[in-house]
Formats: structure tokens, C-alpha cells, sequence
């Protein structure tokens, strides 16, 4: 039987100051932990773990320890110890109902020093199968968790190749809500008749809604048909003046 390996090394340095104890605690099982300055360099060798073995008594003071911060784990911790019974020292902590990368997404948006978490993976197996084998990357803000993988990366460049090997589109008119705003400044400033209102009185919904009725209510069909006519003859003019080189080469390449 085949076995799957996700060795994964989170390439940013956690500071020990950005984390709560639990999390602390709960990442230091996931992966494999090592001191790197003021913090913790995170990898795993074979996988990151999903189910954890922790010592209650330990889990239950970094969950005190960390209660009063926001943090994910904050709940999921709570509902599990309040299941463990009298006595027990171990507890499993299932945490495949969440990602790690969510853990550390809590942790830079508490950050002051960090701005994203940087993580890499490889796929790998122990028989060379065809599914067995690749990576992805993961990027983590306090905004959002980006990932890719390498068949994603693989769909992207054959998208790109049918795109290239398909008839190129052109666009003969575009224009973007930035440049209505700053003519709206404009036309406010040098035209005292348009309006009274301040510039800062037209808002960003105001300026969208104008430009979606403006593209909606223009027909730019005969300018197409113009423009596409136009280069039809560019075209025919292109193909006789590079026959015309061609014929004028050869020739001169025989008399040689």
C-alpha cells in the first residue's frame, strides 16, 4: 500500500511575543518546533499532524493562559476539555475541522511585526505514482489565505497555451473608475454652471453606477465595424508589401 507525504516547512520565523500559549502549544504538535531567535521555526518531515495527543493539565493552562486574546482555537479547546473525564491526564484534539493556516492567520492579524506567514509543501509518496507527487505554497494575511498547488499551476499554463495558440482579441476602448473620478474633480473645479456640490460629495457607488449606465446606454458598433474594416486592409497591405520583399529576395538570391 502507498503511502502520502506532505513534508511542509513554514518559511517565516513566528515570533514567541505574537503567539498565545495554546496556539504556542498547538502548532509545537502539529509540526516539529525549533527556536530561530525570539522565535519558533515550524516544519514537518513527513506531514502536519491533524490529530493531536496533548497532557490536559498542560492544555488546560494554555487555554487559561489565552483566554482573554482572539483566537480560533479558543472554542474548539473549551468544548473539548469540558468532554474529558475526572482523571484523565491525555486528550485527543481533533483539529481537521480547521486549518493550521487559520491558526496562523490569527496570529498576524494580532501581529505588529508580522505582515503574511509564508508556508511551502511537497507531495510526496513511497511508490512513484502519478498522484502521489507534487507541492503547493501558501501565503497567509490578515485578509486572506492564498494557495496554490502545482496541478493548479499545470491548468494555468494550459490555459495560457490554448489561449496563445486561439485568434488574439484587441480592445480599441477601456476606461477605469479612477479616471471619472479624478474628471469629476476636474469638472467641478473649472466649470462653476455643473454643479455646486464638492468633489468629495460624489461617492465611489455613485461614480460605479454612472460608468455601468454609460457602458450599458453606448453603442460603439459602427466604430467596431470601422475599426475592424480598417484592419483588414493593414492586413492585405502587410501581406502584398512582404510578398512583394519576398519576390524582390529570391530574385536577387538567383542572380547570385
Amino acid at each position: 500500500m502507498a503511502s502520502y507525504y506532505v513534508p511542509t516547512v513554514v518559511q517565516t520565523t513566528i515570533p514567541d511575543a505574537d503567539m498565545t500559549p495554546l496556539e504556542r502549544l498547538v502548532l509545537s504538535h502539529i509540526f516539529s518546533a525549533e527556536p530561530d531567535s525570539d522565535g519558533l521555526y515550524f516544519f514537518a518531515e513527513e506531514s502536519p499532524a491533524e490529530c493531536l495527543e496533548l497532557d490536559v493539565a498542560e492544555l488546560r493552562d494554555a487555554h487559561r493562559a489565552s483566554a482573554d486574546v482572539d483566537s480560533v482555537l479558543i472554542a474548539i479547546v473549551a468544548d473539548r476539555l469540558a468532554e474529558v473525564d475526572a482523571g484523565d491526564t491525555r486528550v485527543e484534539l481533533d483539529l481537521s475541522v480547521i486549518s493550521w493556516a487559520t491558526i496562523f492567520q490569527d496570529v498576524v492579524r494580532r501581529s505588529a511585526t508580522l505582515d503574511e506567514v509564508a508556508v511551502s509543501s511537497a507531495f510526496t509518496c513511497s511508490r512513484m505514482r502519478s498522484d502521489g507527487f507534487g507541492g503547493m505554497a501558501v501565503l497567509i494575511t490578515a485578509d486572506a489565505i492564498r494557495s496554490g498547488s502545482t496541478d493548479e499551476m499545470l491548468a494555468g499554463f494550459r490555459e495560457a497555451a490554448a489561449a496563445a495558440a486561439a485568434p488574439s482579441v484587441h480592445v480599441l476602448l477601456r476606461f477605469d473608475e479612477a479616471e471619472v473620478r479624478t474628471t469629476v474633480g476636474e469638472v467641478i473645479a473649472h466649470d462653476s454652471a455643473a454643479t455646486k456640490l464638492a468633489s468629495d460629495a460624489v461617492s465611489d457607488n455613485d461614480i460605479h453606477a454612472a460608468c455601468l449606465a454609460v457602458v450599458a446606454s453606448t453603442d460603439l458598433a459602427e466604430e467596431r465595424g470601422s475599426a475592424v474594416f480598417k484592419a483588414a486592409l493593414a492586413a492585405i497591405a502587410n501581406a502584398e508589401r512582404r510578398l512583394a520583399e519576398e519576390r524582390e529576395r529570391n530574385g536577387r538570391e538567383q542572380k547570385n
